[in-house]
């Protein structure tokens, strides 16, 4: 499988929401995650032009913008989507918070533990306990922080490391900061995340696959409180 066509899955309002170049796959019919093309501009005070009047609006309100997808391949099911989120806060502050693994466990549903087990590169290798009483899962991600572009736009990517244990098929996800100066004059981000993670075939998947996205899926919320919470600290 190739890391063009899981990007190309994600799909908002019948335009493609993510593009990317084709690249080699992972050994073991991983996919290979390591290059995704930007869309749009970093630093606006204008709304991803996808989004309808209504949910422009919304943004602007407060709420995050939800667009489910679901891509199967063979015997590969990925479920996720991908969200927009308004977040007051700068772009600096916010990209601190995803590039430290000991918030990860406040940032991400249902993780009891994130610990980094090694660098590659200049890649963090972090592994993640995550589940309730019935399930869980670990499993470790790569995560890979972008350079900031020229306009201020932040990137950081993850994807499973196939070479470590791993009790999930695959995952692949990515958090992108874009800045903007709000209407009161205090800088904000819009926050776009997108993930995809394929759970494997079995019980879980038939019992848990739509907790997993709904969970997945509050990634954006649990990030905003958490970063009220550590300026409220301040």
């Amino acid at each position: 499988m190739r890391f063009s066509q899981l990007a190309s899955a994600f799909v908002v309002g019948g335009a493609v929401a993510l593009n990317a170049v084709a690249c080699a796959p992972h050994v073991q019919g991983n996919v290979m995650h390591d290059q995704e093309h930007e869309t749009g501009a970093a630093a606006r005070s204008t709304l991803p032009p996808e989004l309808s009047a209504d949910e422009a609006a919304r943004l602007q309100r407060g709420e995050t913008i939800i667009r489910e997808q679901t891509w199967s391949r063979g015997d590969r099911r990925y479920v996720g989507g991908l969200t927009y989120t308004v977040v007051d806060v700068g772009a600096s502050e916010l990209s601190a918070v995803l590039e430290d693994v000991d918030a990860y466990r406040r940032v991400l549903p249902k993780t009891k533990q994130a610990r980094l087990v090694g660098m590659s590169g200049n890649d963090r290798l972090v592994e993640v306990v995550q589940g309730n009483a019935l399930v869980q899962a670990t499993y470790t991600m790569r995560v890979r922080s972008e350079p900031v572009a020229p306009s201020g736009q932040r990137e950081v990517r993850f994807w499973l490391e196939p070479t470590l244990p791993h009790e999930i098929d695959d995952a692949w996800g990515f958090f992108r900061v874009e800045p903007f100066i709000g209407e009161n004059g205090n800088p904000r981000v819009l926050l776009t995340y997108g993930v995809l993670v394929d759970v494997g075939a079995g019980i879980v998947r038939d019992l848990f696959e739509e907790r997993v996205r709904s969970a997945l899926l509050s990634v954006p919320q649990l990030v905003r409180r958490y970063v009220a919470e550590v300026r409220r600290s301040y």
